[in-house]
């Protein structure tokens, strides 16, 4: 801001002596800035008895004219320091008193952004993060309930199908049986980044009561456990493990009472390891093994040492390696996924005996009725020439109680 008036104070001395005027006489300018000026028109004296001729003098000046004058022939003492400063304050007071008119000029301007400069003294402060030192306890179980659920896809059903006769004083033929058919399915998923594990097991226990006699119809666990490591896509590395047998002991018949198979006798181990394609939101999963291997074992020692199974006498477990794939699918149809399809398809060949495969083919159809009732349809295709050289296969229709868990 430019803010400069200047106002010239002149003070002259001026001698009358016989009441003429002296030419020429001397003049004192004296100048100080300062914020105001008063305007007075005033008589200047021109030519040569004007001390200030020549000289630009703005009107907005003030000038005092402080004559004193002196007797003649007397000659004027010099006034002390003290006179003078009373004389220059009492002139200031009486002009700053009396102003009525200002003129101020102002000039702003406005450095560049570029040539601004932040204060130094922030240069030397370390830079800091905001912390959050406050924690929240629901919010953390929020969050790791959502990571969960977002990794991890879990199901689970349960269903019972059961059937009763009962005869009392029948004149037809008849028999008095109760039949009951339980069924537990299990599967979990789990994906992070690049790894997914992806574990089934599946269970069924069936029992037959006639004529006051027990006896088992169906009997059989699976369990698959399969790691993956993504690869390309929807293409991965995977290794894998396949547990097939039964719960309790099996005879031939409910009147022949021969031990045919007890827990883990025969039991069936799969390994392999090889790919699997996978595609998002797929129903399809497909698992090549180039190396692969099927390992049985009866470890029930009171069977018969008689080479059945494919285990070789005087053994309780054998195994070979070959090649192994299989293929997977699992659909739901309808809005409210009224009608399912599950179906699983297991094939191993040996490296060494081409003409000697296993097949295993599973079909599951489901259709529920209710939310608590539902109707199954499961079929089995399997060939082992070691158990027996005639395809087997079993079938079932089935409709009981279900219950249905899913986290997703």
């Amino acid at each position: 801001m430019d803010t400069t008036v200047r106002t010239r104070f002149c003070m002259v001395k001026k001698y009358e002596r016989n009441g003429g005027r002296q030419p020429g006489a001397a003049a004192r300018t004296l100048s100080k800035p300062i914020h105001a000026s008063r305007t007075q028109d005033q008589d200047i004296p021109t030519g040569e008895e004007n001390p200030l001729s020549g000289r630009a003098i703005r009107r907005s000046s003030l000038f005092y004219y402080i004559c004193i004058r002196d007797k003649p022939g007397i000659r004027m003492k010099r006034p002390s320091i003290s006179i003078w400063f009373r004389t220059f304050c009492f002139a200031a007071l009486f002009a700053l008193s009396g102003t009525y008119e200002c003129f101020a000029q102002f000039t702003i301007r406005r450095p560049a952004a570029e040539t601004q400069e932040a204060p130094r003294v922030f240069d030397r402060l370390p830079s800091v993060q905001p912390h959050n030192a406050y924690f929240d306890p629901a919010a953390e179980r929020a969050r790791k309930l959502k990571l969960r659920r977002e990794r991890n896809t879990i199901e689970f059903n349960a269903s019972l199908e059961t059937s009763l006769q009962q005869f009392e004083h029948w004149t037809g033929s008849g028999s008095n049986n109760f039949y009951a058919l339980a069924n537990i399915f299990f599967r979990h998923q789990y994906k992070k980044e690049k790894l997914s594990i992806d574990y089934r097991a599946d269970a069924t226990y069936g029992m037959n009561f006639i004529d006051d006699a027990f006896f088992k119809n169906k009997d059989e666990f699976k369990l698959n456990w399969q790691l993956g490591w993504e690869m390309h896509r929807n293409w991965s590395y995977s290794a894998s493990i396949n547990i097939r047998s039964q719960f309790s002991q099996g005879y031939k018949s409910r009147t022949e009472h021969i031990l045919v198979s007890d827990f883990m006798s025969p039991g069936y181990f799969d390994i392999a390891a090889g790919f699997t394609y996978a595609k998002a939101d797929s129903p399809f999963k497909v698992t090549l093994s180039p190396l692969g291997g099927n390992i049985v074992t009866v470890l029930n020692d009171m069977l018969p040492e008689d080479g059945r199974y494919g285990v070789p006498v005087g053994e309780r477990v054998t195994g070979k390696l070959g090649y192994s794939a299989d293929v997977f699918f699992d659909r739901s149809f309808g809005k409210k996924e009224w009608l399912r399809y599950r179906s699983d398809l297991y094939f191993f060949m040996p490296y060494t005996e081409i003409d000697n495969p296993t097949v295993r083919w599973e079909n599951t159809l489901e259709i529920r009725i209710t939310k608590f009732i539902s109707t199954k349809l499961y079929g089995q295709l399997y060939y082992r020439k070691e158990d027996s050289t005639s395809l087997q296969y079993q079938y079932s229709f089935m409709i009981g109680l279900k219950y249905v868990f899913r986290n997703k």
